[in-house]
């Protein structure tokens, strides 16, 4: 009944195999992880994203860092180098990749199999009608940030349904060669286990509803652990259900009809679950502008009318506006979240970073988050008092910035060293 094999960890395999891991990067000298490295290596050193290979493999290192290669000249390739070392969002889809997601292409089942694993439907009937390289954006998304992070995936892998919707007898829309040749290769870089592979498909003259040669090219892709848990079945809907029942898979919240009818109110519903857990850290532009809105001040200045009392900051006259303006900016930053004077809210392990929090740390990953992005643009308000306020007036200014941002709601947090847990300065 292609029941997979549960993963079982501990942390003496995790170290191991984190370490192992990064030996063979380092051996490997791939030029595209490299070039990743130097746009943010702190994301490719992360350990969740490196488990997410080791666990799909079965903690096989060599076949771990070989598939992560390959799927960051994918992701290269596909969305651009400089998108390499960051996550991609649904901001970086377009209107007609979007549109697929929602077609009807695939459906996470609500609910697990017998064995509590993710059911995947992949409908054949969309697979023909896009381009390849639409498919392969779509499907990157999808697979990475909807399906790898469920904590079932990582470990009991998933079972993946391939649905034939057309009627028995009708000349099978599917892709070409090429197009399954390009898709396969991506897909089987990705950080996720088959458990099992059910190929549901509906009788016609000739033989396959799938072309032989698309088949082979399948199967000859997946690994043996895939293939010997591969089922191919032929026969009407309801026959097609029976045969799904009968490994495991419940057949109340099966996405189509016995008629071979998709479910229109449930089809999307596992993509909009997805997003709504999106928004709940996401805030409009509006609440933004209003969070990260200039303060007055809470305390006047002393007079800055004594050239003696003005601080330079180190700045010098050779120095050019650009490079002046972003030293102003930095130590403005470093004074506001100085561990000795940023008051402190107290430590409170594992909290959940938030669109408009300000993460303590280096890298694009922190640059680019919409916090950071903000809190640069409310410093610039207040970056002319800064340079004018004497050495002293400066920290307690800061500070002064700082608990107004947290009145509002803005936290400053940091992630432990050696953890993924997050915790509020």
């Amino acid at each position: 009944h292609c029941v997979g094999e549960e993963l079982k960890e501990t942390p003496e395999m995790i170290e191991k195999g984190l370490a192992e891991f990064q030996k063979a990067v380092e051996e490997a000298k791939n030029p595209v992880y490299e070039m990743a490295c130097q746009q943010n290596r702190s994301y490719m050193e992360d350990p969740t994203l490196r488990l997410q290979f080791l666990r799909a493999n079965f903690y096989d290192v060599g076949t771990s860092v070989r598939k992560m290669m390959n799927l960051l000249q994918y992701k290269a390739k596909y969305f651009g180098d400089d998108a390499v070392a960051r996550d991609i969002t649904l901001d970086d889809l377009n209107e007609e990749e979007m549109e697929l997601i929602l077609s009807g292409l695939c459906h996470i089942q609500d609910g697990r199999d017998r064995s509590g694993r993710v059911v995947l439907y992949v409908f054949t009937h969309m697979l023909g009608r896009c381009r390849a390289d639409t498919l392969i954006r779509a499907a990157y998304y999808v697979c990475l940030h909807i399906i790898v992070p469920i904590p079932e995936v990582q470990t009991k892998g998933a079972v993946v349904v391939f649905y034939d919707l057309s009627n028995p007898g009708n000349q099978f829309p599917g892709p070409g060669l090429n197009f399954a040749m390009e898709t396969m290769q991506v897909t089987t870089a990705l950080p996720i286990r088959n458990s099992a592979l059910h190929f549901c498909l509906k009788p016609r003259k000739g033989g396959a509803a799938l072309s032989d040669e698309i088949l082979r090219v399948g199967v000859d892709t997946i690994s043996r652990h895939e293939r010997v848990r591969t089922s191919l079945y032929f026969g009407s809907d309801l026959e097609l259900r029976y045969h799904l029942r009968g490994r495991g898979i419940p057949t109340d919240t099966i996405p189509v009809d016995e008629d071979g009818n998709l479910l229109e109110d449930i089809l999307n519903s596992w993509f909009y679950k997805h997003r709504d857990e999106r928004n709940k850290n996401h805030l409009p532009l509006a609440e933004f502008d209003e969070l990260f809105s200039k303060e007055p001040l809470a305390f006047s200045l002393q007079s800055l009318e004594s050239e003696e009392m003005v601080d330079t900051g180190g700045y010098h006259e050779d120095q050019t506006s650009e490079d002046t303006e972003t030293a102003r900016h930095a130590t403005m930053e470093l004074d506001l979240v100085n561990e000795e004077e940023l008051p402190s809210s107290g430590s409170v392990a594992g909290v959940q970073p938030k669109d408009q929090d300000v993460m303590l740390g280096k890298g694009k990953s922190y640059q680019n988050h919409p916090g950071n992005v903000y809190f640069r643009t409310f410093l610039e308000q207040y970056l002319d008092n800064y340079d004018k306020a004497p050495r002293q007036n400066r920290r307690p200014m800061c500070a002064n910035l700082a608990n107004t941002l947290r009145a509002k709601g803005v936290r400053f947090i940091e992630q432990q060293e050696g953890s993924e847990v997050w915790v509020e300065c």
